[in-house]
């Protein structure tokens, strides 16, 4: 039975415009492909995306708007998302990048005016890397990755760097290390480069580079790891402080756009808004996919990690860190009472109940996971004493949390998880 692909959006969007074009060239290229283009004018697209969203119970925001759907009558829509998504579903099902390689996409293009702005972004893409005097490694094992970090002025950049280069699994390691700061002299760049340059690894030449033109850099990076943020400032309104985030974070979002992979990771510190830095992100970036940007925000139970494991009595080492949830930098919560820890269950055999003073082995341990809310339910003390450790910490001192979560996550997403450790990692929400 037919599918059918309905594409929605405004009569101005750039976004609509390339992939209803995407779509055509599918449906002259393959002849089961099949898709509806619905335009909508701009003062009446927020009012029809409102009925759409409250009939089928979705959430989607923005222009445009994709679902399927069976070539039939009454069949029900599903879901597919905005340009990432529907780009994403092109490449798993029609091997979308080999249908646009750069020659087609500029014929295809040639009719639409609207399209003239995206020509001429390919073309400054291009020259920005021909004048770039970067040169790149292009065929790297599968067991080499590339890292890029952008903010390296930030000082927990070097503890970072340092943590990546130190970690390896089986044959699996960081080859390559780029740092790139616009606001951030050479100079600076030149240290970071120095001092890490230290560090032993098993490649030759430079590992840790800096870089004056981030595009090339994206191109080949495995992970992109953002330190770039606006910090809060007590006399400023809050909405000026996030809107400056956004600049921020749409300044960054057109470079990944234009040089970045499709299967490139994107990861954040618990730094600013953290969160709403990401949420930019997703908005804003239009060829990854939208799991790949993460906020490591596991610093926040790292800080009351400590605490716990004294009010409970349980060795660190046998304790996970707590889960968080909620729009981190703006709100969150530390779940303390489902952080689990390892616990050893005593089973007795039958002959312990019928046998006094017996010289053989009464029952044996079971290891299992708890959650530790029996151990912390009367407890009051926790939060305060939290606080009491903040207020010991002076502001000058580096959150290395922060540095020890981020790298966390790098190792689970390139490395993959092991056998022996429980992973948390947040979802994102669909509005309800």
């Amino acid at each position: 039975m037919g599918v059918r692909i309905v594409i929605a959006g405004e009569s101005h969007c750039e976004k609509f415009a390339q992939i209803t074009l995407v779509a055509d060239h599918l449906s002259q290229t393959l002849p089961n492909f099949c898709y509806e283009r619905i335009e909508k004018p701009v003062i009446e697209w927020e009012g029809w995306l409102s009925k759409i969203n409250q009939k089928y119970k979705w959430h989607h925001i923005g222009s445009p708007l994709v679902w399927k759907e069976l070539l039939m009558k009454g069949s029900k829509p599903y879901y597919i998302g905005g340009t990432s998504e529907f780009l994403d579903y092109c490449h798993s099902y029609y091997q979308f990048d080999y249908f646009l390689a750069n020659s087609k996409f500029e014929g295809l293009l040639e009719n639409y005016s609207q399209y003239r702005n995206k020509i001429k972004s390919d073309q400054r893409t291009q020259e920005v890397k021909r004048m770039s005097r970067e040169k790149v490694e292009e065929n790297l094992s599968k067991n080499e990755y590339v890292v890029c970090i952008s903010g390296a002025r930030n000082p927990l950049t070097m503890h970072i760097i340092s943590e990546l280069l130190e970690l390896s699994v089986g044959d699996k390691s960081i080859s390559k290390i780029y740092i790139f700061d616009d606001e951030c002299s050479n100079d600076c760049l030149e240290l970071i480069e120095r001092e890490c340059g230290y560090i032993g690894t098993n490649y030759p030449g430079k590992v840790v580079k800096y870089i004056e033109k981030i595009g090339v850099a994206l191109t080949h990076s495995d992970l992109f790891i953002i330190m770039d943020h606006i910090p809060f400032d007590l006399n400023a309104p809050i909405g000026d402080w996030l809107h400056a985030n956004k600049r921020v974070m749409e300044n960054l979002s057109l470079m990944i756009n234009a040089s970045a992979k499709r299967d490139m990771y994107i990861l954040l510190p618990n730094l600013g808004p953290a969160c709403y830095n990401a949420t930019i992100l997703t908005h804003s970036v239009n060829n990854i996919n939208k799991n790949n940007i993460v906020v490591a925000t596991s610093d926040l139970g790292l800080e009351v990690a400590p605490v716990i494991a004294e009010i409970a009595e349980v060795s660190m080492r046998n304790m996970f860190c707590p889960p968080v949830w909620g729009f981190v930098g703006i709100n969150h919560l530390v779940d303390i009472r489902t952080t689990v820890h390892k616990y050893n269950k005593f089973e007795p055999y039958r002959r312990y109940t019928k046998v006094n003073n017996s010289t053989l082995n009464i029952g044996s341990l079971k290891p299992e996971i708890r959650t530790m809310e029996y151990l912390l339910f009367f407890d009051e003390t926790l939060w305060a004493k939290v606080l009491e450790k903040r207020k010991e910490v002076s502001e000058k001192q580096i959150p290395l949390n922060k540095a020890i979560s981020l790298v966390n996550v790098a190792k689970l997403w390139l490395f993959g998880p092991q056998p022996d450790e429980i992973v948390s990692l947040g979802t994102q929400c669909n509005g309800k």
